[in-house]
């Protein structure tokens, strides 16, 4: 295989990563506290003997090296369910998983059949005390003040860990909604945030740009395969003629 084969070759192994990306942004369109992810580029050169001199340039080639998650905040939309909630401003849910804590924006939370509130998952959501909150049997008026407070008829019953990052793109996507923090990237109680209960913060994708994003990049991977194919002819030509001639 010559070089511009491993030169299209590599775009396209990049626009594909790019497809499954836009793909599952779409697939994510309708899911609570979804953050769209958006694939990063590079090109790098490689020298090779046929670069030298003048008039020659080294090999380009394309890599896709990362994914850069954006963190813009999705509407938010009134539910009515008490237990939903959402968060004006930039800080996430911690939870308490098998994995060990991790942090959502996605703000649907039910009661276990302890008592605890936790997400659609299982997940136990935190109290800034790093500690379940319970509602106790019978109580039924349950409430979430905008500083995070969770209230009973029988009074306040913890309040919500809301934690903000010192850089939201350290965070690594575990699954769809849930991230988990790395080393280094200091974590500290959020403040000047709004918590807006009865309402979930949507998806932040947008269908519509993302339609159009999946139509350009199958456009740009056909005309690479064109490109491939009709470069596999010559190839296929050329050896054919100087079979002929020898």
């Amino acid at each position: 295989m010559d070089n511009t084969n491993y030169i299209a070759l590599s775009r396209q192994m990049a626009l594909w990563k790019q497809m499954d990306t836009i793909a599952n942004n779409m697939a994510n369109v309708n899911t609570a506290g979804f953050k769209q992810d958006d694939t990063l580029f590079t090109s790098y050169l490689v020298k090779t003997p046929e670069a030298r001199g003048i008039g020659r340039v080294p090999l380009f080639f394309t890599e896709d090296f990362g994914t850069m998650q954006n963190f813009a905040e999705g509407a938010i939309v009134d539910t009515g369910n008490a237990l939903d909630a959402a968060i004006n401003g930039d800080a996430f849910f911690a939870v308490e998983t098998k994995a060990g804590e991790m942090y959502t924006r996605k703000g649907q939370f039910a009661l276990d059949a302890d008592g605890k509130i936790v997400t659609n998952d299982g997940a136990v959501l935190l109290s800034e005390n790093n500690e379940p909150l319970f509602i106790a049997p019978g109580e039924r008026e349950i409430s979430i003040s905008e500083n995070g407070d969770v209230m009973t008829e029988n009074g306040v019953i913890g309040r919500l860990k809301l934690v903000h990052f010192a850089d939201n793109q350290k965070l690594l996507k575990v699954a769809g909604v849930m991230f988990q923090n790395v080393a280094g990237n200091k974590a500290e109680a959020a403040t000047n945030v709004r918590v807006i209960q009865g309402s979930v913060e949507k998806s932040n994708v947008n269908a519509i740009e993302e339609m159009t994003r999946l139509i350009n990049v199958q456009r740009s991977y056909e005309y690479v395969q064109q490109m491939i194919d009709e470069e596999h002819d010559r190839l296929s030509n050329t050896i054919s003629t100087f079979a002929e001639l020898a």
